[in-house]
């Protein structure tokens, strides 16, 4: 069943013109067909009652828990060849609360304030789609691009890191993510595909981070991250 997020108000729900346009000329929907609707975190089982005008009314409030308990910021280092869009893609599939999105020493990629703002508003269309398809309850955020330097001001209960090139032993990443509590935020820092420079982990560590091993195998940049969100959500749901 298609899902979609949207606003219920008097028992109906108002779909925006892309979706109306996806839902009538792409899905070829029918008079009496169900559909999913989200309004702020409530899923709502709908029926189309009407195609011109389209009309979507509100059959019933339908319980059905899909959000982690805990909220994941993923840090991720833009990446070429559009590889950070599947991190935005897998991430939000995977239960990925907020992407802050950045620009770290070892970036290839460089953009002016035009070309951020157009990379901003395609992250946030991948996001939405993602959403819908993997049926979550909320859109992740996507905050703005920011230089490494800025990101050290985003609220967070716990901060990590995902660097290795330490004297010492890196924080566990299965025994960090195994003790959260509800509701707490956890911000985690993956780098570009040349890693972060060790003045930059330096910083972050300065700043309150904890450097987590990701395993004993080199990984991707864009690995790195799902491989992150991947074991946060595993261990979150089974908990």
């Amino acid at each position: 069943m298609a899902r979609f997020f949207a606003k219920i108000a008097e028992n109906h729900a108002f779909l925006s013109k892309e979706d109306e346009h996806h839902l009538l000329n792409v899905m070829r929907a029918k008079k009496g067909e169900k559909i999913e609707v989200v309004d702020e975190g409530d899923l709502y089982l709908c029926e189309v009652s009407s195609i011109s005008p389209l009309e979507v009314r509100v059959l019933n409030e339908i319980n059905r828990p899909t959000e982690l308990n805990v909220h994941l910021i993923l840090g991720f280092a833009l990446l070429k060849g559009g590889h950070d869009e599947l991190v935005l893609m897998k991430g939000t599939e995977l239960g990925v609360s907020s992407f802050l999105p950045f620009i770290s020493e070892r970036t290839i990629i460089r953009l002016d304030s035009k070309e951020r703002k157009k990379r901003e508003e395609r992250f946030q269309r991948i996001v939405s789609n993602a959403s819908s398809q993997s049926k979550r309850l909320i859109t992740p955020e996507v905050m703005p691009i920011l230089d490494y330097k800025n990101i050290f001001d985003i609220p967070a209960d716990h901060r990590y890191l995902a660097y290795e090139n330490l004297s010492g032993e890196p924080f566990h990443l299965v025994e960090e993510f195994s003790s959260f509590k509800a509701g707490e935020r956890v911000l985690c820092l993956v780098g570009p595909e040349g890693g972060f420079s060790k003045n930059e982990a330096d910083l972050a560590i300065e700043k309150g981070f904890k450097p987590i091993s990701l395993g004993k195998r080199i990984l991707r940049a864009e690995t790195a991250s799902i491989y992150l969100s991947s074991v946060f959500s595993l261990l979150e749901e089974n908990k």
